[in-house]
Order: structure tokens, then C-alpha cells, then sequence
């Protein structure tokens, strides 16, 4: 049977409590695996094999109506933020909402800002608060599972995909 998902919603949490303002926009960081490259003799291509360090992860955040306590988290270089998004996921079949298909993907970030911009402030406009950061920790996981679908830890050096060592030891 053909079935349509779409996010619905994404409440957004700092330190796994509270609500974060409005948020407006979350990028989560990309896993991009490095690859090593082989150019032999003889060979007829070029090989390009992964290798096993990633990439650095980076995100940004996009608050409307930001609380000023929050906004001080994006000022400071050398403190790690920690934050939940709650990917609200419904899942449509041809009878409606299909409830035991929908769920919840939460992805946990924790993030050292490097960037923060506060927009112009313009009269009947929403005012805006965005803040890049490059992440030290990222695991997403469904709401139904307590197995993460991807986990990675750079300070204890983790790379896990459905529980499991990407690369053994």
C-alpha cells in the first residue's frame, strides 16, 4: 500500500528541558565520511575507499521571537549547548492517518557556536536570532526505540549505526 509521511512539527529543547522560543529552522549536521584515495600503477581508475574519520559536523539553529536568555548561549565559543528536535513524522495511507506508522525522530545535539547573527529589527516583523555551531555529539533515534539509528561522539570517539561500531577495533 502506498503511504505518504511528512513532518508536521519540530519542537526544539535545550539542555533536554526546555523549550527553546520559536524555533524557525534547525539544520542538523551531515555525517560525511572522508575517503582515501588510490591511484595506482596499472590500476584503471581511481579507487575511492571510505576512510574512517568523518568530516566535521556542522549545523545551525533559526530562532523567531528568541528568549534573551537563550540568545547567550550562541556568544559563547567554549560551552557546549545541548539540544533535542523532536521530528513530529505522520504517516498517511489511503485510510488517513495511519497511527502505529507515525513517530517521532529525536535527534541530540550537543554544539559549540562558532557564528551567531542577530537580524535587523524592523517594525511588525519578527525578530530573529540564528547561531552556526560545530557539533561534538549527534544521535538520532526514534521515539519507539531506545536503540539510536546513528551515534556519534567525537570527544569518545563513537561511531554507531543501529547500536552497532562502524569500524571494528
Amino acid at each position: 500500500m502506498l503511504q505518504y509521511g511528512q513532518v508536521t512539527d519540530a519542537p526544539t529543547y535545550l539542555d533536554d528541558k526546555e523549550l527553546l522560543g520559536i524555533c524557525n529552522g534547525f539544520t542538523i549536521p551531515e555525517m560525511e565520511s572522508r575517503t582515501i584515495e588510490h591511484d595506482t600503477l596499472g590500476s584503471v581508475g581511481v579507487l575511492m575507499l571510505p576512510g574512517r574519520s568523518l568530516a566535521g559536523l556542522t549545523g545551525s539553529i533559526k530562532l523567531m521571537f528568541p528568549e534573551p536568555e537563550m540568545v547567550s548561549i550562541f556568544s559563547r565559543p567554549n560551552k557546549a549547548a545541548k539540544f533535542q528536535v523532536h521530528q513530529k513524522i505522520d504517516v498517511f495511507d489511503a485510510d488517513g492517518l495511519n497511527e502505529e506508522k507515525s513517530t517521532t525522530l529525536v535527534t541530540h545535539v550537543k554544539a559549540l557556536f562558532n557564528k551567531s547573527a542577530f537580524a535587523e529589527v524592523k517594525k511588525g516583523e519578527a525578530q530573529e536570532a540564528t547561531g552556526e555551531f560545530s557539533a561534538t555529539y549527534l544521535m538520532q533515534r526514534l521515539s519507539s526505540s531506545e536503540v539510536p539509528l546513528v551515534e556519534i561522539d567525537l570527544f569518545a570517539n563513537i561511531y554507531k549505526v543501529n547500536g552497532e561500531d562502524v569500524w571494528p577495533d
